[in-house]
């Protein structure tokens, strides 16, 4: 494994040592929740949720894209959907023409179901204006979160999705019959071009606790995730495993430049892969704890270490 050495040209702040937010004042981030951005694989054009206000449950919390621009990044613009539910999470295929992302919206299929709120991947074709999303079928990805278990934790609600170059999917669950309290999943792509089945990690990416917050990158061989009880700062920490040999290795935690106190999740790397973007309800500028925002951090230089070559 060897060091990747790049030059991050655009996508976080100049000389960033220590996490900063992530374009706030681009972003308006002020007063809104707003969580970790998808990027498309040229890193020009972002997509992420962001509340109108906060707290986070009663709040309308939509899905918007956001574009580089010699000056900063464009003034966020909502991406119209059919129905104004709430969105999680996109992440960009590497190919660039699909957005996948979890969505609350009521499906008709689920109509005669017991829900209150039920969110399930889908996909948006990027490549045609006026595309609606549409839910990922069969292969056992998505549950509807209905009956005894709609109230229940975070029973059957997909999300943290993405998806790597072999067409591999990666998202978080939480089930019954699943390895511990949630779940990291994989889908790997068939032949045929369908999903086969979706199969929880084994350890040590899962545990019997709480695994949280994947994102996968498009080789297939960098996963960051979250865990709130491995070690660390507190709250919940960023973590990054690698493949090795067909196996994902140990996760190490993403140390104390990266991690605080408080709860830092939802990592991603940004495309030219020096440097770290994630969610956290840290405090700031006056700002009490518990406002979630997007930050950007470089990348230690012992991760780097980790990172394989392309």
């Amino acid at each position: 494994l060897s060091i990747i050495i790049m030059v991050s040209v655009h996508c976080a702040q100049a000389n960033a040592q220590q996490p900063q937010r992530f374009f706030p004042d681009d972003l308006q981030q002020h007063g809104k929740i707003t969580l970790s951005p998808g990027f498309t694989p040229d890193g020009k054009t972002i997509y992420f949720a962001q509340s109108e206000c906060t707290p986070i449950g009663p709040c309308p919390q939509r899905l918007k894209k956001a574009v580089l621009t010699t000056d900063g990044w464009s003034q966020p613009e909502l991406v119209k959907l059919p129905v104004d539910a709430r969105t999680d999470w996109p992440a960009v295929t590497p190919d660039g023409n699909t957005l996948v992302f979890s969505w609350s919206a009521p499906r008709e299929d689920y109509q005669n179901l017991d829900i209150i709120e039920n969110f399930d991947l889908y996909t948006l074709d990027l490549t045609k204006p006026g595309s609606v999303p549409v839910p990922i079928y069969g292969a056992d990805i998505n549950r509807p979160r209905a009956g005894e278990i709609k109230t229940r934790r975070y029973f059957h609600n997909e999300s943290y999705s993405s998806v790597t170059a072999a067409g591999d999917l990666y998202f978080m669950t939480e089930r019954i019959d699943g390895f511990g309290e949630r779940d990291i999943y994989v889908a790997k792509a068939g032949d045929d071009g369908r999903y086969q089945m979706a199969v929880p990690l084994p350890e040590p990416i899962n545990s019997k606790q709480r695994d949280d917050g994947v994102w996968v990158d498009s080789s297939g061989t960098v996963m960051l995730l979250t865990y709130p009880n491995r070690g660390g700062q507190g709250g919940a920490d960023l973590f990054i495993s690698i493949l090795h040999n067909g196996e994902w290795i140990e996760p190490r935690n993403s140390g104390a430049d990266i991690n605080s106190p408080y709860a830092d999740f939802a990592g991603r790397l940004t495309p030219d892969k020096k440097s770290i973007v994630f969610t956290s309800d840290r405090p700031f500028l006056g700002q009490a704890e518990g406002l979630l925002q997007v930050w950007v951090a470089d990348i230690p230089e012992e991760i780097i270490r980790l990172i394989p070559v392309p």
